[in-house]
Parts: C-alpha cells; sequence; structure tokens
C-alpha cells in the first residue's frame, strides 16, 4: 500500500503530459485521411456524450444559471473552437515534435496576456524566459536553418499552431482571473458541447469546398480516441495533478509534453528527429524554466515546511 501510495503522484505527473502529446501525434496520424475541422467536430462530439451521462443530474439541478452566458461563450469560442481547429489543421503542415514545442510556450503567452489585459507586473527572469522561448520556437518554426529565417519562409503549420496556442493561452488566462463556479467536468462539458456546436458552420464550409469525407474505421477510432484520450482523460490526469501538487507545480507536467511528442512521433510515425529538435527543445523548456521558477533572493532563507 506504501509503494503504491508513493508512486501514484509520480505516475500522475509522467502520465499527462503523455495524454497532451498523444493528442498531437494522433492528430498528426489522421491529418491525410480526416480534415481539421471534422476533426475536431468529431473529437468535442464524442467528448460531450461520453461526459452528458456524467454531468446531467448538474445540468437538471441548473448550476449552468450560475454563470454570465457572455463569459461561458468567450471560453467555448477560446478553448473549444480557436485552441482546437487551428491545431489539427496544423499537423497537415509541420510534425508533432514541432506542434508541442510550440504548445510548450503556453505559459509565458499566459504571462504577457496578463500583463497587456490586466495589467500583471512580471519580472525581469519572465521577460529573459518568453525572449529565450521565443528564440527556440524560430529554431524549431524554421528548422534550423538561418537562411529561411532570413527570407522569413514561415510554415504555414506552424503559424497555424501559434494561434491556436494563443487562444489556448487566452482561455487559461480567462479561467485563471475570471474563475468559473462549475464542478470541472461540467465546464468541460460546456466546451465541449459548446465546441461541436460553434464549430457546425465552419465543418459545413470544410465540407463544402473539399466535400463530405469518406471516414472509414480509422477516423472512427482516431476520434473515439481524441474524444476519450485528449477531450476527457488529458484534462481529468491534469486536474488530479493540481489537486495533488497545486497548480504551480502541476503545470511543470506539461513541459514534458515537446519530449514525449518527439519520442512518440519518431517511434510511431517515422517522423525524423534533427539536432535543432534538440537545440529548440532546450531553448524553449530553458526559457518556461526561467520565466516561471522563482529562485530565493540573496539572503533570503525559505521558511521550514
Amino acid at each position: 500500500m506504501r509503494l503504491t501510495t508513493r508512486w501514484l503522484p509520480a505516475c500522475l505527473f509522467l502520465s499527462a503530459p503523455l495524454f497532451f502529446a498523444s493528442n498531437m501525434v494522433a492528430a498528426r496520424w489522421l491529418s491525410g485521411s480526416v480534415p481539421p475541422v471534422t476533426l475536431a467536430f468529431g473529437r468535442w462530439t464524442v467528448a460531450a456524450l461520453l461526459l452528458l451521462p456524467v454531468v446531467w443530474p448538474l445540468l437538471r439541478q441548473g448550476r449552468l444559471k450560475t454563470v454570465p452566458a457572455g463569459l461561458l461563450l468567450l471560453l467555448v469560442l477560446l478553448g473549444g473552437v480557436v485552441s482546437v481547429a487551428p491545431q489539427y489543421g496544423a499537423a497537415a503542415y509541420t510534425s508533432a515534435g514541432n506542434i508541442a514545442l510550440i504548445a510548450a510556450l503556453t505559459p509565458l503567452l499566459v504571462a504577457v496576456i496578463e500583463r497587456l489585459v490586466w495589467g500583471v507586473a512580471h519580472r525581469p527572469a519572465m521577460l529573459a524566459g518568453i525572449a529565450l522561448s521565443f528564440a527556440g520556437i524560430l529554431v524549431a518554426a524554421f528548422r534550423g536553418d538561418m537562411a529561411a529565417l532570413l527570407r522569413f519562409e514561415f510554415n504555414p503549420g506552424d503559424a497555424l499552431m501559434l494561434c491556436a496556442i494563443l487562444a489556448w493561452a487566452g482561455y487559461t488566462a480567462l479561467l485563471r482571473h475570471r474563475p468559473v463556479p462549475l464542478p470541472p467536468l461540467l465546464l468541460l462539458w460546456v466546451v465541449a458541447a459548446g465546441g461541436a456546436l460553434f464549430l457546425v458552420p465552419a465543418l459545413l464550409l470544410e465540407w463544402g469546398h473539399r466535400g463530405v469525407p469518406h471516414l472509414g474505421a480509422q477516423a472512427f477510432w482516431g476520434m473515439l480516441f481524441l474524444g476519450l484520450v485528449a477531450g476527457i482523460g488529458a484534462y481529468g490526469l491534469f486536474a488530479r495533478c493540481v489537486q495533488s501538487f497545486g497548480a504551480a507545480r502541476a503545470s511543470m507536467t506539461m513541459y514534458l509534453v515537446p519530449a514525449y511528442a518527439l519520442a512518440l512521433g519518431a517511434t510511431l510515425l517515422g517522423e525524423s528527429l534533427h539536432a535543432y529538435h534538440a537545440v529548440a527543445m532546450a531553448l524553449v523548456l530553458g526559457g518556461v524554466a526561467l520565466g516561471t521558477l522563482r529562485l530565493p533572493t540573496p539572503g533570503h532563507r525559505p521558511a521550514a515546511a
């Protein structure tokens, strides 16, 4: 029993980023057979249907009436629409590793949004971390090719992923400064159901442009996997990490996502690993660590536990 209790926190800490990384790898695997908006709509539809029996008693109690409709709408648009469909569109142009490296910039983008919108002051180390992480993103986006950087040859997949991560950072910052008095699974159901609903117009446009896709077994199992793992599992594990470690330490699990995504992409999808991946990861993780970890000031002694 003691051994299980001791290893459970470590398993939670290591499993949450694995689930987030598997979302990116699965999106890359499905990119040739399922259009991005269709994939996003399928993921949220599966998640909403799976969660409905769990949250139905809360819905019948009218719990959603306690939250302003405008706030819920903004959360759905940021967390369920703009942060998802462009991410799956990016999978058609760039690797799962690059997608994860850009996603690792999220904590620092949240800091920038907090500064611009809510006037939250940040330490010089935060600004240095932002610059260092952005340099890592440039290395990944331009494949370590300085000539491409000078010519500004930007991969469209990396641009789409940056848009998705900006939306996710806005969603995260909004939740932090405008907390929603709802149980976590009910909020997730709102994002899932609302995301699927608001994606319908884009879905019809996609089908009108590309034609209605012929979805086979690969698409079915892929959407089921994304709905269960990315739509519910990753969120649930991360929420458990927050409960076990606190928000600050739990957020550090996200720093492991690029490592998992690069390894899974190379193992399952045959994606190549290059030296610039290591350089980009070192810069991104170094910048995030510099910007988010608080070092004790000289002469300061931490309080005893």
